[in-house]
């Protein structure tokens, strides 16, 4: 959808954040149009306009949520690529440091992701396009990093390099759940600092 007029953007904008935060803390069923509405303060007649339905809503909350999540790993990602240290492993540190951060101070994305996978996976397809595909340009990004880091060899295409990448994701989707279940984000920092030293680990293997 291209930019919109200052008002209806920031109508589009006010019903996203509030409805991100519901779908977050109460789920998709538990969340009603009304509830959309009162938090919002937007006119349940505006937000049908825009979105069309509750679906609609939750998919345009996913897909901002999850390019917002990507884009702040590609900025990551290429963040790391500039620093190039004393030695490749380097390239990792400010990605895994960063990416900690971002998953502990504002996980909606990936909670908004899991979601889906576990409440809504058999009854909304355009959901799961949508995280396909902000996971593959994910995986694609991490490839990069990790085969200049020496973890799949030189090459960002190959398949070493994209098992690497989609393992690391996994294990982030992982360590987010039990940040959720703990309620303690030091606890999702020190995983991503153990992914970190595993991977730092296996690079000079």
């Amino acid at each position: 959808m291209g930019r919109l007029p200052g008002d209806e953007q920031d109508t589009r904008q006010r019903v996203l954040r509030a409805a991100a935060e519901l779908f977050a803390t109460r789920g998709y069923a538990a969340t009603s149009i009304s509830a959309i509405r009162e938090a919002s303060g937007v006119l349940p007649s505006s937000i049908y306009w825009e979105f069309g339905s509750k679906e609609g809503i939750f998919a345009a909350v996913l897909e901002d949520s999850l390019n917002r999540w990507v884009e702040q790993s590609s900025r990551a990602v290429a963040r790391a690529m500039r620093k190039r240290a004393s030695s490749n492993a380097d390239l990792l540190t400010p990605y895994f440091e960063y990416m900690a951060e971002t998953l502990a101070e504002r996980p909606e994305g990936l909670r908004l992701m899991l979601l889906v996978a576990v409440e809504r996976r058999d009854g909304d397809e355009r959901s799961m396009e949508i995280i396909r595909s902000v996971r593959q340009r994910a995986v694609e990004a991490l490839a990069r990093l990790f085969a200049a880091a020496g973890l799949a060899g030189a090459d960002a295409e190959s398949e070493i390099a994209r098992d690497t990448a989609r393992l690391a994701i996994a294990c982030f989707d992982g360590a987010v759940v039990a940040a959720q279940i703990d309620g303690d984000g030091d606890d999702l920092r020190r995983v991503f600092a153990l992914l970190h030293a595993g991977m730092m680990a296996a690079s000079r293997s």
